[in-house]
């Protein structure tokens, strides 16, 4: 009998997990075909049977970036403020970094406000917001991914320097200024 429970709650806590990661997927099939509403119902439902997980928080953030390349602004600015704000509000109980998911839902909940800040041209707005999320998060997983999306915006329409080439595999390339 023991081990038939014991059976029992692997097999039960194997299937949680299963449908606990399944939401990320799910989401991400209804925001790649664009249906919102779908995918904020899969959600919902989600959050009334599992409550706030790191799972469900990085599929409001898949939402932030689905509505963010549908050109999106306002929709997009929402689920990244929801996802940010109950992220923070994990992090009160827990490190960024202790597991996965919550780290991949922040970075992209600060990825999707600085570009909807630049792309409404406030672009000196979105810098000065990663500088400070740089800051905060300067010693977690997601400073890379934020001073990737600081080095973005600050390099975007700049011509790129003149390459210096002082070694080759192989012959020397010969290069003119013509082509």
């Amino acid at each position: 009998m023991r081990l038939f429970l014991a059976s029992l709650l692997f097999q039960l806590a194997a299937l949680s997990q299963l449908a606990s990661g399944q939401i990320i997927g799910d989401v991400r099939d209804a925001v790649d075909q664009r249906d919102f509403k779908h995918a904020d119902a899969l959600i919902a439902g989600y959050r009334a049977s599992h409550g706030v997980t790191p799972e469900m928080l990085e599929a409001i953030s898949w939402m932030g970036r689905g509505a963010l390349a549908a050109k999106r602004y306002d929709e997009a600015d929402r689920y990244a403020a929801e996802t940010r704000q109950l992220s923070l509000a994990e992090l009160k109980h827990r490190k960024l970094d202790d597991e996965r998911r919550l780290p991949i839902a922040l970075g992209a909940a600060i990825e999707v406000h600085a570009q909807v800040l630049a792309a409404r041209g406030e672009r000196g707005q979105a810098i000065a917001f990663l500088r400070q999320e740089l800051e905060t998060y300067r010693t977690t997983s997601i400073r890379t991914r934020i001073q990737k999306n600081i080095n973005l915006l600050t390099l975007e329409g700049k011509t790129a320097p003149p390459l210096q080439i002082a070694e080759w595999l192989g012959a020397q390339a010969r290069f003119s200024d013509s082509a």
